[in-house]
């Protein structure tokens, strides 16, 4: 099957996408939520564009996962480490990559299941297909939204980057970074990845964001084992199977927030410096 060539939203396509799937801009510049546009023009804007608003792509499991690692495998992992620098201030879309690259970097050599698929969290319990509104998909990613769960959601990522290319990091995209690492390292250990967030939004080192966006950051840090999880390896270094990531939700100590995802539930504290170093020299 032939697919289209994945791209993430520019910045002048944003205002009929963002009215069409209910997002506007604050003052400050973070996104909230909005009523859905209900004015036919905006859609017929959207697509004038190239942005079919609410066309869903529905997908078998073993299509996201040949995929997904055909993408990856077409990606550098230095670039991906780059663009999430740069997802820090002066490219949003750069944030979720690595933890979509981490998850798929090792699928080729995973164990695979009797169903034809590793344990890596894309089996229906019906045997169907995913469905996802790609477009939405993608202007999430524009606007800065990472997380680590639906892998199925990574599949418009790893295309859109091995098709588009990533961002680089550019003025002081790097200054930002060395700032939070800084900030993290500073933290007493025992501190909690919700205590976390709270002091990374009062220094303001990541402007325009609201508390899940800045969660997102630091699952990446969590999935490139810069914040040391008590309970999970990260991404970056193995395949994790979907059994071994719910068993290891259950042991976070403390109680879990249900918004927080391992292997960040577990950080308490710490910073890995030889690979926090590594994000420093990219």
């Amino acid at each position: 099957m032939t697919v289209a060539p994945r791209r993430i939203p520019t910045e002048p396509e944003l205002g009929p996408l963002m009215r069409c799937y209910g997002y506007r801009f604050t003052r400050t510049g973070t996104v909230v939520g909005a009523s859905r546009s209900q004015d036919p023009e905006d859609v017929a804007e959207a697509e004038r564009l190239g942005w079919p608003v609410g066309a869903v792509e529905r997908w078998t499991p073993l299509d996201v996962l040949d995929r997904c690692v055909a993408a990856a495998d077409a990606l550098d992992e230095n670039a991906v480490l780059a663009a999430f620098v740069a997802g820090l201030g002066s490219a949003p879309r750069g944030r979720q990559t690595v933890i979509s690259y981490a998850w798929a970097r090792h699928l080729r050599t995973a164990v695979r299941e009797p169903d034809g698929l590793p344990d890596c969290g894309l089996a229906t319990t019906d045997g169907g297909v995913h469905e996802v509104d790609v477009t939405e998909a993608l202007l999430r990613l524009a606007l800065g939204w990472a997380w680590n769960e639906l892998p199925q959601q990574y599949l418009p990522d790893l295309e859109a980057a091995a098709g588009q290319g990533l961002p680089h990091p550019v003025g002081d995209d790097r200054e930002r970074l060395a700032a939070l690492l800084d900030i993290i390292a500073a933290q007493p250990a025992g501190t909690r990845p919700s205590e976390l967030e709270k002091v990374i939004a009062r220094a303001k080192i990541v402007p325009g964001t609201d508390k899940y966006q800045r969660y997102g950051i630091l699952i990446g840090l969590a999935e490139l084992g810069v914040l040391p999880s008590t309970v999970l390896d990260p991404m970056w270094d193995r395949f994790i199977p979907a059994r071994e990531r719910w068993a290891a939700g259950r042991r976070v100590p403390g109680s879990p927030r249900s918004d927080i995802t391992v292997p960040l539930a577990g950080w308490r504290g710490g910073i890995e410096e030889r690979r926090a170093r590594r994000l420093r020299e990219i």
